[in-house]
């Protein structure tokens, strides 16, 4: 029974050592054996000149992205308060006379509000675009990668036989 659960636990260990790359929910890190890297690091680690490909596509179109949502959300946050106010007109104070003027003015808000909000609908598809090619140039990088050399190998000794797990 112990060389049963021996076995098995050494042919788990050997299923355990495969070499694929992980991408982390926000799919800006990648862990590769165990150690943990940045998005921008692909270059060194990544073998495959089309998965470094996909994955350049993807972080290019997430800059897009986080700089179109960044935009609009300034925009939208310009223009709100313009909107929010009550107060539809100004008085205009005129040194001369000694008197203010009332002139209605036309506040800009909605026109900010409305382009933020168009940036920010370009912007989301985008990031979504994104990060969808930076899992497929993962997804090529594993499909294509050489896979670790381990293996099993029986040994004849003078005294009898043994099972060897190289790695």
């Amino acid at each position: 029974m112990a060389k049963t659960i021996t076995f098995f636990a050494v042919l788990l260990f050997g299923f355990s050592f495969a070499q694929e790359i992980k991408l982390n929910k926000s799919a800006k890190k990648f862990e590769k054996e165990g150690v943990s890297y940045k998005l921008s690091e692909y270059k060194t680690q990544f073998t495959n000149p089309v998965a470094k490909n996909y994955i350049q596509k993807g972080r290019a179109s997430r800059t897009v992205a986080n700089i179109l949502g960044f935009s609009g959300g300034i925009l939208i946050g310009a223009g709100l308060p313009h909107v929010l106010t009550s107060e539809k007109s100004a008085k205009i104070y005129n040194p001369y006379t000694d008197s203010f003027t009332t002139v209605k003015t036309k506040k800009p808000g909605w026109t900010y509000v409305g382009v933020g909000i168009g940036l920010v609908a370009v912007a989301i598809p985008l990031a979504v675009i994104g990060k969808n090619q930076v899992k497929k140039g993962v997804e090529t990088e594993n499909k294509f990668a050489p896979k670790a050399q381990n293996y099993y190998q029986f040994d004849f000794t003078g005294e009898g036989l043994s099972l060897t797990y190289n790695f």
